[in-house]
């Protein structure tokens, strides 16, 4: 398992016909090119065989996520408060890819020798370009680069903590406090295993993050202390793993053994986080195999495909074909499938361009997990022309209104 799967039609040659869900669509039905993924029909694109048994762990907290559609496919305690240690730095090295470009030169604080634990050794008011220390983040997982990182963007570690809190919830995590940059203990630091995955899967999706990840070494250019220019990655799994893109290890003492890690394969890309392990690197190895093991990755909606027709008020055409504007893939188990699905669509009036959001897909599979679709408009209607009255018509109207209203006055006159 482990390849793309296209979702085959069902036996069924009928479309199936699904009003638009209540709301502000209206007269609309599902196109001929969409066909309800049923249960039978995911069946169809796995290979024979149930899902096989959970691996076991010694994880205190674990969660395996489809990097795809976001589903989580594996659990334990996934929303339990934890201590993440240095996986922090994911967050971190996210935010500086984001507000920094690569050749910036980030000057470190005059305090940066404060910072205990793994180090770049900077000295202060060194320079190191910000693309070396996102490097030195992830591969050598220094702390004062952490905080370098953290005065230079926001001013102050609290500042920058209170953008990562911002950050954490504009990717959906609901469980997470984060009090600095690089993750050495305090009490009010803390996250999830389910917020950790959707960090890292919004942080692969960046790609100076994901290129620096996968990165064995690296050498970096400073300002000064010439003699340590060299990152050596401390994350195993990409020396044992082929397919491994990364991501980041941790410990403390009260957090445990701690780690990030991620797989792609045939097109599609597990994230496996593991908090507070005995065994990271078994836990991790054993969690992605399995997932590779018992899932596939499945086309649901291909990208253009054509979901509905939509009515267009006013326009040359009394509908445009509303179509899926980009694919939508899940990693799917047998038994695994589509159980539902919802249109809605805007109140649309003409103009409309192409490519304009005009509605979206709601998909829900088996077990309750909910994808979505936005639907745009596969071609542009234009407004209606007013109706055109032919010139002589018009003047021939009016020489007839004319004419009329003489005839009605000259027998006014006459009777009169």
């Amino acid at each position: 398992m482990g390849h793309d799967a296209r979702v085959p039609t069902p036996v069924s040659s009928e479309p199936h016909q699904r009003t638009a869900a209540a709301g502000r669509g209206g007269g609309t039905h599902i196109g001929g090119g969409w066909r309800l993924r049923s249960l039978a029909a995911i069946a169809l694109a796995c290979a024979a065989g149930g899902l096989g048994a959970e691996p076991l762990i010694t994880a205190s907290a674990a969660v395996v996520l489809d990097a795809e559609s976001g589903r989580v496919l594996f659990a334990r305690s996934a929303d339990a408060r934890r201590f993440p240690a240095s996986t922090t730095k994911i967050l971190t090295a996210l935010l500086l890819a984001e507000h920094c470009e690569p050749l910036t030169e980030i000057r470190a604080p005059l305090d940066v020798q404060q910072v205990g634990g793994s180090s770049l050794y900077l000295e202060p008011a060194e320079r190191v370009r910000a693309e070396d220390l996102l490097h030195a983040l992830l591969l050598r997982s220094a702390n004062d680069a952490a905080y370098a990182v953290a005065v230079h963007i926001a001013g102050s570690q609290e500042a920058f903590a209170d953008l990562m809190n911002e950050r954490a919830k504009q990717i959906g995590c609901t469980g997470s406090n984060f009090t600095n940059p690089h993750g050495l203990h305090d009490p009010l630091h803390y996250t999830t295993a389910r917020d950790l995955a959707l960090i890292t899967r919004e942080a692969l999706r960046n790609e100076r993050f994901r290129e620096a990840a996968k990165a064995t070494r690296k050498s970096i250019w400073r300002s000064t202390n010439l003699e340590d220019t060299l990152l050596i990655n401390k994350n195993r799994l990409l020396s044992v793993d082929p397919d491994a893109v990364g991501v980041k290890t941790g410990y403390t003492n009260p957090a445990g053994h701690c780690f990030v890690g991620a797989r792609s394969r045939d097109g599609w890309t597990a994230i496996v986080v593991v908090l507070n392990s005995a065994d990271w690197l078994a836990d991790t190895r054993s969690l992605l195999d399995w997932a590779f093991a018992e899932h596939q990755i499945t086309t649901i909606v291909s990208e253009s495909e054509a979901i509905a027709s939509a009515i267009v008020a006013g326009g040359e055409r009394e509908a445009v074909s509303a179509v899926a504007a980009h694919d939508v893939r899940a990693a799917l188990a047998m038994g695994d499938g589509v159980i539902d699905t919802q249109v809605e669509l805007a109140n649309l009036s003409a103009p409309v361009r192409a490519g304009q959001q005009v509605g979206e897909l709601r998909i829900t599979l088996s077990g309750g997990d909910k994808l979505s679709v936005p639907l745009v408009a596969a071609e542009a209607v234009h407004a209606a022309e007013p109706r055109q009255v032919p010139f002589q018509w018009l003047w021939a109207t009016l020489g007839m209104t004319l004419v009329g209203a003489g005839v009605v006055l000259l027998a006014r006159a006459r009777n009169g």
